[in-house]
């Protein structure tokens, strides 16, 4: 997969994102993992901000979009050296009817796969962080 938009339960992403959504550089915020299930989910910042946003979103001085993955039937999870706040390069493949998804930077990495990857928000905020410089 190539977009977040591609990615079931994209309905109000797409609303506010009228382009594209290259998957590439995440922030990761949170990892939660429910063993009864198995299900993880993924919380974590993208770069992008919506570009058609909400008229109250408008309003806010936002700078900053969170996203995340619901994935159920996971299995083959691998955790290492996380949490850690350097960002991490997440990629989404598909092989039949399962996913893997892969989120790792030179030190940590996130990886197992899933049935049922299912995108969350987008919500947005007012992130204190000065903007890296490029």
């Amino acid at each position: 997969m190539k977009f977040w938009n591609d990615i079931d339960g994209n309905i109000f992403f797409n609303q506010v994102f009228k382009t594209p959504v290259e998957i590439g550089l995440i922030e990761l915020f949170t990892v939660n993992i429910d063993n009864n299930r198995p299900t993880i989910i993924l919380e974590f910042d993208i770069k992008e901000l919506p570009d058609a946003p909400p008229e109250k979103w408008k309003k806010a001085e936002f700078n900053t979009c969170r996203i995340g993955l619901n994935c159920s039937e996971i299995s083959s999870l691998m955790i290492k050296n996380i949490p850690t706040k350097e960002k991490l390069s997440i990629r989404i493949t598909q092989s039949g009817n399962l996913f893997t998804i892969h989120a790792s930077n030179s030190s940590s990495i996130i990886e197992f796969t899933t049935k049922s990857p299912l995108l969350c928000g987008p919500s947005v905020y007012m992130n204190d962080k000065k903007p890296e410089l490029t």
